[in-house]
C-alpha cells in the first residue's frame, strides 16, 4: 500500500512539472509557468516563444495579419534599439514593464497550445513575414485607441494620448480587425 501511494505522488509531482514549469525546464514553446514577480517566469525562454507568448495573449483572436501586425511592432521597437522600448533585442522588448499588458496574462503564461489561436501565433513567430504595419511602434483595441485620440486642427492630424493629457501627432494608423497599430511623432 504504501509502495501504491508512493508512486501515486510520484506521478502526480511529475505530471504537475510538466503542465506548470519553470522557464529553466520549458523546452516546448507554450509550456505552463508559473507566476513571479516583475515577468521573470519568462526568464531562459527562446525569442520565438516569448513572440508567441506575446501574440496569443495580444491578439489570439484576431486575423493572421493581426496577428503578423503584432509580431511587426516587436520588430520595428527593436529596429528603433531605444530604452524606452526594451532596447535591442526581442526578449528585452517584450518584457518591457508596462509595454505589452497580455504578458502579465494567463495566456501569456499558459497558452491553450492546443488552439489555432495558439498554433497561428507559433507560427507567425516562427516566420512572421511581410510587414502589414509598415514602421508603427504601438497597437491598441481600436475602442482603446478612438478613446485616447483626438482631431487637433492646430497640428491638422490625428493626435494620441499616452498620459490623458499630451497629445502626440499620429504620423502612421493601420487598422487591422479589433487593433489600431499606430506611430507618433517623432519617431
Amino acid at each position: 500500500m504504501k509502495r501504491v501511494v508512493t508512486s501515486i505522488l510520484l506521478s502526480i509531482g511529475i505530471l504537475l512539472s510538466v503542465l506548470v514549469s519553470s522557464p529553466e525546464s520549458a523546452s516546448a514553446a507554450g509550456m505552463c509557468l508559473v507566476n513571479k514577480t516583475g515577468l521573470t517566469e519568462f526568464d531562459g525562454l527562446t525569442n520565438t516563444d516569448l513572440l508567441a507568448r506575446l501574440i496569443f495573449a495580444e491578439a489570439q483572436g484576431e486575423s493572421w495579419i493581426g496577428k503578423k501586425g503584432v509580431a511587426h511592432v516587436v520588430n520595428n521597437r527593436v529596429e528603433k534599439n531605444l530604452t524606452k522600448f526594451g532596447g535591442g533585442t526581442i526578449k528585452g522588448v517584450i518584457l518591457k514593464e508596462g509595454e505589452f499588458e497580455g504578458m502579465k496574462s494567463i495566456y501569456a503564461r499558459c497558452p491553450g497550445t492546443d488552439t489555432d489561436g495558439w498554433k497561428e501565433s507559433l507560427s507567425v513567430a516562427q516566420n512572421i513575414g511581410a510587414n502589414p504595419v509598415g514602421d508603427t511602434l504601438w497597437f491598441n483595441r481600436n475602442d482603446i485607441y478612438d478613446q485616447n485620440s483626438d482631431y487637433l486642427p492646430a497640428l491638422m492630424a490625428d493626435a494620441y494620448t499616452f498620459d490623458g493629457e499630451t497629445y502626440h501627432e499620429v504620423v502612421e494608423k493601420t487598422i487591422i480587425g479589433n487593433h489600431t497599430f499606430f506611430r507618433v511623432y517623432p519617431y
